[in-house]
């Protein structure tokens, strides 16, 4: 196995986050941020990368990397930390959208609204990816294993995720890592411009 390490995002590796983030999106992340377009999506999502605080900002961003070149990403979120992050992600709007665009993207979202209710006893792995010229090289359960670690440290019992039903291989390491199936979320509207039916939430008892 190669050597990994892991450091803290920086702002201005916006690049690396909008890529990795939509990774772990799929079809997803073109139709929400960038109303099905995969470059106004990536445009997107880096704008928010570099903005402290959202949902997706370099704030709460580790990438791992492997002689010096990033490899991958994980995103982790406690619940104080995910609360605090939409009220960031609601006002960073207005720096990356127009305000049709605003409206749009709150539509789009609305019935995905209650997904990441995350309990407190819980932290929650919100993007995990690994670029795809460094698969089946462990680097996705040694990316697993940091979160582990930094759950202990917070005192949590637990970490979920959220994964698309279809997604056989991620359920494959989540599983071989000790996570179980405990809830699936159905989207039958959204499949025709998503491409999934939905999701499923993934536990593990720490």
């Amino acid at each position: 196995m190669q050597t990994l390490t892991f450091r803290s995002a920086e702002a201005h590796e916006s690049s690396h986050g909008a890529r990795l983030i939509l990774l772990t999106l799929h079809q997803f992340g073109d139709y929400l941020f960038g109303f099905g377009e995969h470059a106004r999506a990536e445009v997107a999502l880096a704008k928010f990368f570099t903005l402290p605080g959202n949902r997706f900002s370099h704030q709460f961003t580790v990438f791992c990397q492997s002689d010096g070149e990033v490899t991958g990403i994980l995103m982790l979120f406690n619940r104080k930390q995910m609360r605090r992050s939409m009220v960031f992600t609601a006002a960073h709007m207005f720096r990356v959208y127009r305000i049709k665009e605003i409206l749009k993207f709150l539509e789009l979202m609305l019935p995905y609204r209650d997904e990441e209710n995350i309990p407190d006893d819980e932290l929650y792995i919100g993007h995990l990816a690994v670029y795809e010229q460094f698969r089946r090289q462990g680097f996705g359960l040694r990316l697993l294993e940091y979160a582990e670690k930094e759950a202990i440290a917070q005192g949590k019992s637990k970490l979920s995720l959220l994964t698309e039903i279809e997604n056989a291989p991620a359920q494959a390491l989540y599983n071989k890592f000790g996570f179980r199936v405990t809830d699936t979320i159905l989207f039958p509207d959204q499949m025709r411009y998503i491409g999934s039916a939905g999701d499923v939430r993934m536990e593990k008892y720490l």
